[in-house]
């Protein structure tokens, strides 16, 4: 087994949504959803040491796949699999966990059997492909690579967390977070890679893991049921999109590959379902709730910001880079905010919503657009003083309220501007690291503004 496979659990913020599920009589069942290598298997280790017994069945295992072809049409299959592992079927607090199960559909029906017969097992299935159907009795999480908060936490930075999570931000912790956050960006969220990084403090180390964890990804490509044509398709776009992410793409002949939009647009959506990257597409509406128009360019994430960088060999431009903003027109700095919002996701997948003026021959395009108690409100990311944001002038001239934040290299402001057409608003600058706290600073950001 890869050394990057092996021993890797930091805190994570889901573990939470874990517990409230652990005493949910209603849902003894969870799929748990991510990509291979956000933390799946070492999260459900380090959770199952509140139950008393645990039982893991891994399906890569030839022993444990062995146990789970001989007996999946046995209607006593949990008794004897209870026996097979020499654990207690009468025991209460007990949890099993189904991993590396590759989606097979008589996972979740021998799930659903064994519920029916032991209601009081909970039942752990690990899901790299989002299913399109929920079984009864199931609930369903989604791990995220690590975010920033996480991240902090695994370096052991105890002021810096107590600065990143204080509400409004102290002036003292922007220098010390910003260059942590710089780091963030450069190293990426997965659990395999911080770890390794933790323990060398070498980035020329990094290279194989990175590596490794993209040959874990085409591994499972390769063992789809599609033809052979299709999986090196898919192979080649995955490798591809990692240029791409941060910014709107075309289907058609994408990454210079001879298929038209049809056909690429199945091979994202199969990537889209395997959870490795997703594709956003815009609204063109400043009213709540945040509509996006499929018959646009969709903007293209991928899983991971430190992915996207080493893959794209923009690691060494970025070690030197003092504001994320002026690097490559922000296109880092988008995905990396984009993968901050999403980490608040975990019940639901995540979804960024943007906005582009609906205009034949408009550039306009606001950066994100976070819905808050019925309203729409604009997220660009600039440098530069307010007057010069003409796309979120834009924005904010069409909308019906007068509330804007800007994420930038710099400390916390407020203050009041006009757009090109002088309508005033109130504009909220953070600092971009505090990109997944900004529901909470906007609270106090509007009603500041109110009073």
């Amino acid at each position: 087994m890869p050394y990057f496979m092996t021993d890797i659990y930091f805190k994570r913020t889901i573990t939470a949504f874990l517990n409230q599920w652990a005493t949910d009589t209603s849902n003894p069942g969870l799929l748990l959803y991510g990509a291979r290598q956000t933390g799946k298997t070492s999260l459900v280790e380090k959770f199952s040491q509140s139950f008393r017994q645990f039982i893991r069945l891994d399906l890569k295992d030839p022993a444990d796949l062995g146990i789970f072809r001989r007996l999946s049409s046995d209607p006593d299959f949990s008794d004897t699999l209870f026996f097979l592992k020499g654990k207690d079927d009468s025991r209460k607090s007990t949890l099993l966990f189904f991993e590396n199960n590759g989606n097979d559909p008589r996972v979740l029906n021998l799930a659903e059997g064994i519920i029916s017969r032991k209601p009081w097992l909970k039942v752990i299935i690990s899901c790299p492909v989002q299913l399109h159907n929920l079984p009864g009795g199931f609930s369903t999480l989604y791990l995220n690579p690590l975010s920033f908060s996480e991240f902090l936490n695994a370096y052991g930075k105890e002021e810096a967390i107590e600065a990143f999570n204080e509400v409004p931000f102290p002036v003292s912790g922007f220098h010390k977070l910003l260059g942590l956050f710089h780091r963030y960006c450069l190293i990426g969220g997965m659990p395999a890679i911080v770890k390794k990084f933790i323990q060398s403090g070498s980035m020329s180390s990094l290279k194989p893991v990175y590596e490794g964890i993209l040959k874990e990804f085409l591994i499972d490509l390769e063992d789809s049921s599609l033809r052979q044509n299709k999986k090196d398709l898919l192979a080649i776009t995955l490798q591809n999109a990692f240029l791409y992410a941060g910014t709107r793409i075309k289907f058609n002949a994408f990454g210079n590959v001879r298929y038209g939009s049809r056909e690429m647009a199945a091979i994202f959506r199969y990537l889209e379902q395997s959870m490795l990257l997703s594709l956003n597409y815009p609204s063109v509406t400043t009213m709540f709730p945040p509509e996006p128009d499929k018959k646009k360019s969709p903007r293209l994430q991928m899983l991971d910001t430190g992915m996207m960088t080493f893959f794209s060999g923009i690691q060494k431009q970025m070690i030197l880079a003092m504001d994320l903003n002026a690097l490559f027109e922000g296109q880092v700095l988008r995905h990396v905010v984009g993968q901050e919002l999403l980490s608040n996701s975990f019940k639901e997948p995540g979804q960024l919503n943007y906005w582009v003026r609906d205009k034949a021959q408009s550039s306009a395009e606001v950066d994100y657009v976070i819905s808050y108690e019925g309203l729409i409100i604009p997220v660009v990311i600039k440098s530069g003083e307010p007057g010069r944001l003409r796309s979120l002038h834009q924005f904010i001239d069409e909308a019906g309220h007068s509330y804007a934040i800007r994420l930038y290299a710099g400390n916390v402001n407020i203050r009041k501007a006009k757009t090109l057409k002088g309508k005033p608003y109130y504009l909220l600058s953070l600092p971009y690291f505090l990109a997944c706290r900004i529901p909470d600073h906007l609270k106090g950001f509007i009603r500041y503004v109110n009073s």
